[in-house]
């Protein structure tokens, strides 16, 4: 209404209409209106009394009429916008519209009776929208929930004049929740819809209590199922559910705007502790904010009010806007350290919701602007100072965001079964629902990163949760001191989704040289240098490279690989010393009760029952943590995003190794690896670099095959080839050799499931051209590692490169491409040196185990004899006995490789058998074996149950057999011949006979054994004669080393004389002088003409003086 209008009415006039509208007669005189008595205030009170009691008995009535229809006033005011093609969502909260009458629309709501002027029914439907608005009723005219008495006695008063449209709003405000506050109203709202009505009556003061016997004030009963809460709670809700109305007024603009700031500002006040009344006031400094529960319950619409709010806040009242929402991100905060998963149907993920939306609210007027963002992140918690020695658990417990990062599983018992074990329906339930809170909190944390003023902070952030929890990637590992698992998975989780639409191409290859780098390399090994070569590079490239500020994107991608070092990779290591920590408990136990018959009856009963069963507790203890674990590990979203991840660490990895100064995606080889040079980027880059890899894809190959199947691509197998094809890039061996297993455990040999990646393994061009010489070069290198274990180590590692060699051997393109390397210089003689050197060892041992196992159980069959034993010297065989067996089972594993490998390579490469410095150990070695399984002493290898350990005699023999055969010639019988200590006609003879009477072999074959034997034998007695004629040789003519004559005489370095074949035979195995252990190849050796004429002239006068 304009302000003169206003004034062109008299007193008298305004008195009369706001009479009217109260529904009160006016029957006073012109005095009475001049002369305010007491009689006419009593009247006055009278008639307010009256109206609203009129209005409340109607709405009696109306609940009684309707109390079986359910109408949502959300629902019809949804129809209204429908109906009138308005969008009103997100008005502009500061635009003021004018008011628009529509004059015809106005006459309609008039009734034909009445007759008022414009200005009149004007003021009647902005009332009417007042009162629709902020649901309240100051006369019998307007249907709303909450009668205003105080309004309406102001308005009799003419304290208030009713067309100050913002000062009537202002007083219905501080009317409805003065009676909140005051207690005169109880709070109990709906909660199964979006309804916006509040139920009102009678309260307590803090929580709240149905009267339905109070007359005063009751209202409809709309709703099925309501929620308790506070007078401040409720009078905000009232606040919310009246600004949502004004968001619907289509005719009243300006109105609709000044309800909403007053709404707003009210909220303010209410929130701020700020509200003060004669009976009481508000004055509480630190209670849970009002807002908060609001939020939580989402039983009204309040994003737009919440909007309307932090703008307010925040443009005019920053301290204000602080401390209202500091208040709030703290009970959040507060809320999430409280909560866990408490079953599998629910996980704490409503808390997070809110904090997404608080976080993710821009300003109306500059929607880039996010005040809570930026509150967060200011808040003394974000990243708080740290002042225990446990950094990295300190951290994961107080700052901000912890406890959000830190959902986890818990999972009790009744989720287990019998045999400890979780069902896979609930373990699937568990992963899909992990995995939604990681969606969150990746959204949590993606708004922090996309608003430019908090990045910053949250990258420091995330950089120091990496720094503090350093340690985790050590083996024994104090768990209580860092992050735990769960933690460290989850921020690994957040990185990989933020790493989603990362270009590696984008990122900084120097990243981890960068001087403002937030990750840190300097004391991790490195791959090839040395700490003191690491500084000297490090100094030199600072001080070359212009570094420009590191962009988001290699931050990003960087923390992402350092939290799978710190999160996943520990995770697994973790898993396995569990298993291992099972496996050794269980075997004690079965160990007892396996003996409980010797010491039931004995006095240590009690203690062996006592440790049973603690070992059997914590075998329990230890399985449910196992199967927690299992939970996180083989989730196979993780394993999917780790594996994905890892594959661009391998471009990464290859960019490097080539020294190229852009990275390029898909990576493809141009220089052949034996050619590769390792760069000093790549030298100082961390050894974990490419071992985390190497250890997630064998824990996929044993665990999560199917992962490796789907999503293993050509990136990994360039990486994994180019490595092992290039050993001399990697310091240490064990590194390669770890990438040897992975290509073991591919093999399908080992599991056929893995055919697939094998053969795009096999059809990559490295496997063609440098594979075979690298496995070859690397199984005889790994003869000596440098470490104390050196000597057990290669039987494993050489364990590895048979089987891949077997699978490789199936292939005839493959299989061409080893007899083409079997002619190429000394490496394949070295290789096959190495082969026979493990064969004869792993033989001997094997069998010498056999005959202990066999001397024991032959002991332990013969009762009396056993019995003669006490109970110590019984316990230690059986101890000894179970030590036997596994040593005997891991030799017999390791012999069966070697000795298949000789056998089938014996069937298409024979001449680096045949050389001079290999046959004769190879006769030896063969000679001996067909000794002890054939021999006068072949019993003593006969143990009970044999395929418990492997043993399969009759395979071995018949192997050994085939050899013979297949390097059947003059030079190999002769290398027969030489055996002195082996070889013995009558008994080649015998295993002849064993052989074909037990079908070992066919007739033929034996026949082919046999003839060779004859020859063997021939030439056998012609060197025995021919040993006799040469005993007396000269000193000079002797090698020092073996005491035999000298044929090929050559001169060390060192000035000694020795025959080639055994010093040749000696560099197989060691490159160094036998007498100074000076470094010496055979490039080094020089021949003796001289001496090797003057040799062979003394043979043949021996032989001549003999013949005379």
């Amino acid at each position: 209404m304009d302000e003169d209008n206003q004034k062109q009415l008299t007193q008298e006039e305004i008195r009369l209409r706001r009479l009217r509208r109260l529904g009160v007669n006016n029957t006073s005189s012109n005095a009475e209106k001049t002369d305010e008595s007491d009689n006419q205030k009593r009247i006055d009170e009278t008639s307010i009394n009256n109206n609203c009691c009129t209005f409340v008995a109607e709405k009696e009535i109306q609940k009684d009429d309707n109390k079986n229809t359910i109408i949502s006033e959300t629902t019809s005011v949804t129809n209204d916008k429908e109906e009138n093609g308005m969008n009103i969502s997100n008005p502009n909260l500061t635009e003021i519209i004018k008011m628009d009458t529509d004059e015809k629309e106005i006459k309609q709501t008039v009734p034909d009776r009445m007759e008022i002027d414009d200005n009149e029914v004007q003021e009647e439907s902005i009332a009417k929208s007042i009162s629709r608005i902020l649901d309240s009723s100051w006369s019998k005219e307007f249907d709303a929930s909450f009668p205003v008495k105080d309004v309406a006695r102001s308005i009799m008063d003419s304290t208030l004049v009713p067309t100050n449209y913002p000062e009537l709003i202002s007083e219905i405000i501080n009317d409805v929740i003065r009676q909140y506050i005051t207690s005169d109203l109880i709070q109990e709202i709906e909660v199964n819809s979006l309804s916006d009505q509040i139920l009102s009556s009678r309260m307590r003061n803090d929580d709240i209590e149905m009267d339905f016997d109070d007359e005063t004030f009751s209202e409809p009963s709309r709703w099925k199922q309501t929620k308790k809460c506070t007078a401040k709670e409720a009078a905000l809700y009232y606040l919310i559910s009246s600004y949502n109305r004004s968001l619907t007024e289509r005719q009243h603009k300006e109105i609709s705007t000044e309800c909403r700031r007053q709404l707003v500002n009210n909220a303010i006040l209410l929130l701020d502790h700020d509200w003060s009344f004669e009976t009481q006031q508000i004055v509480d400094t630190r209670s849970r904010s009002p807002l908060l529960q609001i939020l939580y319950d989402e039983t009204i619409p309040y994003q737009d009010f919440i909007k309307h709010l932090i703008t307010e806040l925040y443009n005019d009242h920053p301290k204000r806007f602080t401390r209202i929402f500091n208040t709030i991100l703290e009970d959040i905060y507060l809320d999430m350290r409280c909560k866990q998963i408490k079953s599998i149907y629910t996980l704490p993920t409503h808390t997070i919701d809110r904090l997404i939306e608080l976080v993710s609210v821009g300003l109306a007027n500059n929607e880039n602007v996010k005040p809570i963002c930026n509150l967060v992140v200011s808040h003394r918690t974000f990243l708080p100072a740290l002042s225990t020695d446990i950094s990295g658990r300190e951290i994961s417990q107080i700052s901000y965001l912890s406890p959000f990062l830190s959902i986890s599983i818990l999972i009790y018992d009744r989720y287990y079964d019998e045999d400890n074990t979780i069902d896979s329906v609930v373990q699937n339930d568990l992963q899909s629902k992990l995995e939604y809170v990681r969606t969150l909190l990746h959204k949590l944390f993606y708004t922090f990163i996309l608003n430019k003023d908090t990045r910053e902070m949250v990258l420091k952030y995330i950089g120091e949760l990496l720094k503090h929890n350093a340690k985790r990637e050590q083996y024994n590992a104090d768990e209580r001191s860092l992050a735990s698992d769960g933690f460290m998975l989850n921020l690994m989780s957040v990185l990989q989704q933020l790493c989603h639409k990362v270009k590696l191409e984008r990122i900084d290859p120097l990243f981890p040289f960068h001087p403002q780098s937030l990750v840190s390399i300097a004391d991790d090994t490195k791959l090839k240098f040395e700490q003191a070569e690491y500084s000297k590079f490090l100094e030199k490239i600072r001080g070359q490279v212009q570094w420009e500020d590191p962009k988001f994107v290699s931050h990003c991608w960087f923390f992402t690989l350092h939290s799978h070092h710190l999160g996943i990779i520990p995770a697994i290591s973790r898993y396995h010393k569990r298993l291992r920590a099972i496996k050794e408990l269980q075997r004690m136990v079965d160990e007892l009760n396996a003996t409980e018959s010797r010491w039931k009856n004995t006095p240590v009963a009690r203690r062996n029952k006592n440790a049973r069963d603690k070992w059997v507790n914590r075998i329990k203890k230890l399985t449910k943590a196992k199967n927690t674990m299992e939970i996180l590990v083989l989730d196979p979203n993780v394993n999917r995003n780790c594996l994905q991840f890892y594959s661009s660490v391998c471009d990464y990895v290859l960019h490097h190794i080539e020294g190229r100064k852009k990275i390029e995606v898909p990576f493809y080889n141009t220089i052949p690896p034996n050619q590769l040079v390792a760069s000093d980027e790549f030298a100082s880059l961390p050894v974990w670099y490419i071992e985390d890899i190497a250890d997630y894809l064998l824990f996929l190959l044993q665990n999560r095959v199917e992962v490796i199947i789907d999503y293993m691509d050509n990136s990994i197998v360039t990486w994994l080839l180019t490595l092992v094809c290039a050993p001399h890039l990697i310091k240490n061996p064990y590194l390669t050799a770890k990438l040897v297993e992975v290509l073991f455990v591919i093999s399908p040999s080992i599991q056929q499931t893995t055919t697939k990646i094998f053969n795009m393994v096999m059809s990559h061009e490295l496997t063609q051209t440098s594979l075979i010489s690298a496995l070859m070069r690397f199984y005889v290198d790994v003869e000596t590692t440098g470490q104390s274990t050196e000597f057990y180590d290669k039987f494993t590692i050489r364990y590895h490169i048979s089987h891949i060699f077997k699978s490789i051997w199936n292939s005839p393109v493959h299989r061409q491409a080893m007899i083409a390397e079997s002619k190429n210089g000394n490496q394949f003689v070295k290789f096959i040196n190495m082969l026979m050197n493990d064969s004869t060892f792993l033989l001997d041992e094997s069998l010498e185990n056999l005959k202990k196992i066999h001397e024991v159980q032959t002991l332990m069959m013969n009762e009396k004899e056993w019995s003669k034993l006490d109970t110590e010297e019984q316990a230690t065989r059986q101890r000894q006995l179970v030590q036997d067996e596994r040593q005997c089972r891991s030799y017999l594993t390791l012999a069966r490789e070697t000795v298949d490998m000789i056998h089938y390579l014996a069937n298409d490469i024979k001449e680096p058998f045949l050389r001079k410095e290999l046959v004769d150990r190879l006769s030896s070695m063969l000679n001996f074996n067909l000794h002890q399984l054939c021999g006068p002493k072949c019993r003593d290898l006969r143990v009970r149950n044999p395929a418990r350990y492997g043993w399969e005699p009759r395979r071995l023999l018949g192997q050994i057999i085939d050899i013979y055969i297949r390097l059947s010639c003059d030079e190999f019988a002769a290398a027969l011949a030489r055996d002195e200590r082996s070889f013995q006609r009558h008994l080649f003879e015998e295993a002849a006979e064993k052989i074909e009477k037990n079908n070992i072999r066919a007739a033929i074959e034996v026949e082919k054994f046999r003839s060779l034997i004859q020859k063997a034998g021939e030439i056998y007695t012609m060197n025995q004669k021919n040993e006799d004629d040469f005993a007396d040789a000269p000193d000079d003519f002797r090698d020092p080393l073996m005491d035999t004559l000298i044929n090929d005489p050559v001169q060390l370095p060192s000035g000694i004389i020795m025959d080639r074949s055994v010093i040749t035979r000696h560099l197989l195995n060691s490159s160094t002088d036998p007498f100074n252990r000076q470094h010496l190849t055979e490039e080094q050796l020089v021949p003796v003409p001289e001496l090797k004429t003057r040799i062979e002239q003394w043979k043949r006068d021996k032989r001549d003086k003999k013949s005379d």
